[in-house]
């Protein structure tokens, strides 16, 4: 396989889409669009822009809950990502339903097939990557719908519908899972 260097801003090679939810400091429940987040045993990592809302909420806040999205749920993926909770009530614009978390302060969104209740540890920022936040958090609960289930409360793989983000910058989309 023949290879050639690339000079690109940017190489999402297809990470998972999610909606990261949080109350504003008014309690109002609001969304945005991540694709930088992983998870570890109990531990979720999440990549923000530095100058964005939700961050600077998330930091006054501490209590998060990421929402894995599926296929369907594209069009809210889009309107999450392009508008801001500072300017937006996102729910109020969009078919997503904010459901009250039993063990953080923060809304799960009920259409969501996968939601991880966190609760912000860490705020890591560094002059050797400007312009980016990266929050720690520790996992504090879980919840999947019966539809990503088997027979033995196990996840069904096969049933995930997740989009993934590829891009370089300029090039941009989504892959489904499926």
């Amino acid at each position: 396989m023949k290879k050639v260097n690339v000079y690109y801003d940017k190489l999402y090679y297809g990470f998972p889409i999610v909606l990261v939810s949080y109350y504003d400091t008014d309690g109002t429940p609001n969304i945005t669009t991540i694709s930088s987040t992983y998870s570890l045993r109990d531990m979720m990592a999440i990549g923000f822009s530095t100058k964005g809302y939700a961050l600077n909420r998330i930091k006054e806040v501490s209590d998060f809950v990421v929402n894995i999205v599926d296929s369907s749920q594209v069009e809210a993926v889009n309107f999450c990502g392009k508008n801001t909770g500072a300017e937006c009530k996102k729910f109020d614009s969009l078919s997503l339903t904010p459901v009250p978390s039993k063990v953080v302060s923060a809304p799960i969104i009920e259409e969501c097939p996968i939601s991880i209740e966190c609760r912000m540890t860490d705020v890591i920022e560094s002059e050797n990557h400007m312009g980016i936040t990266n929050i720690l958090a520790k996992i504090k609960g879980r919840l999947v719908s019966e539809a990503y289930l088997n027979g033995s409360g196990r996840l069904n793989v096969s049933a995930f519908d997740d989009l993934l983000y590829v891009g370089d910058g300029d090039s941009k989309g989504y892959r489904k899972m499926k």
